[in-house]
């Protein structure tokens, strides 16, 4: 909370920057107070990411006892208590589920392709569907762009505490019930160990070859 509310004053370019700055209420760089925190809990603590959203209302969202977070950035003309559990719900689904994307509008025409060519392989190895018509597989493709979109983006996605209606129709909805408007701009989603397996990897590889140079 204390590197949250730094991060939120100070507004550091990037992680480098953000060691550098002055812990909130101390005299204490973030380094500084990271290291008092190491010899105090005695566990090693480090700072991997940050994000910061300057504008909207961000919602935060802590799942599974810290391993996964979510923050959500709505857009609205309602005040921020109003939309917490819109931002909350959201939140939800992204750190249960999350999706590759959050909008299908942000799907590339390379994974589209793939997504096609794998889906006309299936259909060619499939005796049923390999004898229609190239006009009615590419209908079904179509079909399945669609599952695509819904198992992928994350307002495309079902609701996962209403399945009758996807994420996007749940904003609209909630957004209509409270009398005013409600959008999703962002989110990001941080979950414990992400990332650092390649670096675990690079590192069995190096001592590996360490090894064998010494052998």
């Amino acid at each position: 909370k204390g590197v949250a509310a730094t991060v939120a004053k100070a507004n550091p370019a990037d992680l480098d920057a953000l060691m550098e700055c002055k812990y909130d209420g101390t005299d204490m760089t973030v380094t500084q107070q990271q290291q008092e925190m190491v010899l105090v809990i005695g566990e090693n603590i480090k700072v991997r990411r940050f994000a910061r959203f300057a504008e909207g209302v961000s919602v935060p969202y802590v799942h599974a006892g810290g391993k996964i977070g979510v923050l959500v950035n709505l857009e609205t003309d309602l005040p921020a208590e109003k939309v917490e559990e819109i931002g909350k719900d959201v939140a939800m689904q992204i750190a249960a589920l999350n999706p590759r994307f959050w909008d299908k509008s942000q799907v590339g025409q390379d994974v589209l392709d793939e997504e096609k060519k794998i889906m006309m392989v299936q259909m060619e190895n499939d005796p049923k569907m390999a004898s229609k018509p190239e006009a009615v597989r590419e209908k079904i493709v179509l079909g399945k762009l669609n599952k695509f979109y819904s198992e992928n983006c994350l307002l495309q996605q079902e609701f996962v505490k209403d399945g009758s209606m996807s994420v996007e129709k749940y904003i609209e909805s909630s957004a209509k019930a409270l009398g005013g408007k409600v959008s999703f701009k962002d989110a990001v989603r941080f979950e414990k160990g992400e990332g650092i397996e390649k670096k675990q990897e690079n590192f069995a590889a190096e001592i590996a070859s360490m090894v064998k140079g010494n052998g």
